[in-house]
C-alpha cells in the first residue's frame, strides 16, 4: 500500500500534547533551579549601582569643588529617621554676618538620592549638626577629613546569608582619592 503525498502531510502538522508537555516540563525545572541565581545576581547589581551611585557623586562634589573653587559637601541625612539619602552642596558665605558665617545649599542640577532600606548603611565621615558629610576643598582634597571617619559601608544582608561578598566599602583619602571595594563581612 502506497502512501500519497496527502496522507504524508496529514502526520506532520505539529506537535502531539505529550511532546509540548515534556518540553514545558523541562522549561519549568530549568526555571525552579535558575530562580535562585537570578536573584542572587540582581541583590549584587542593586549593590554594586548603589555603591557606585554614592561613589559618582562624591566625585562629582569633588570636581565641582575644583572647577568653581567653592567647597563642595556630599550630606547623608536620614529624612524622618528613616531611609538614608544624600544629596551634593555647596558652601555660601554670608559676608554680613560677623564673624562671615558659611551656610550651605543644595548645588544647582543636582538631585537628592536615596539609599534602599534593603541595604545596612554604615556611614564613619565627619559630623556636620548631626549629620555626616564628605567636605572637597577648591583643589579636591578633603576639607573634613578624619583618619577614623572615612569610610561609608553597604551591606547585603541576603548576600550574607550565601556567604558571598556582602559588603561595599567606600574609603576617602586626605588627598580627595576614593576607593572602592568589595568583602565579606565578619
Amino acid at each position: 500500500m502506497s502512501t500519497t503525498f496527502r496522507d504524508r502531510h496529514r502526520h506532520d502538522r505539529g506537535f502531539t500534547l505529550i511532546e509540548v508537555l515534556v518540553v514545558l516540563g523541562i522549561m519549568g525545572i530549568f526555571l525552579v533551579v535558575s530562580y535562585p541565581s537570578v536573584l542572587n545576581v540582581m541583590e549584587v547589581r542593586n549593590l554594586e549601582n548603589t555603591s557606585r551611585e554614592i561613589q559618582t557623586s562624591l566625585q562629582q562634589a569633588k570636581l565641582r569643588a575644583v572647577d568653581t573653587k567653592v567647597n563642595h559637601r556630599v550630606r547623608f541625612f536620614r529624612p524622618q529617621g528613616t531611609y538614608w539619602a544624600y544629596r551634593i552642596e555647596r558652601a555660601q558665605a554670608d559676608l554680613n554676618s560677623t564673624p562671615a558665617t558659611v551656610t550651605w545649599a543644595q548645588a544647582p542640577g543636582t538631585i537628592m538620592r536615596v539609599i534602599s532600606d534593603r541595604f545596612v548603611v554604615t556611614i564613619s565621615l565627619p559630623v556636620d549638626g548631626s549629620d555626616p558629610v564628605a567636605e572637597f576643598s577648591p583643589v579636591g582634597a578633603m576639607a573634613n577629613f578624619s583618619a577614623n571617619q572615612n569610610s561609608i559601608v553597604l551591606q547585603s544582608l541576603k548576600l550574607s546569608v550565601s556567604d558571598q561578598m556582602d559588603e561595599r566599602v567606600l574609603s576617602l583619602f586626605m588627598g580627595g582619592s576614593i576607593q572602592y571595594a568589595k568583602r565579606r563581612s565578619s
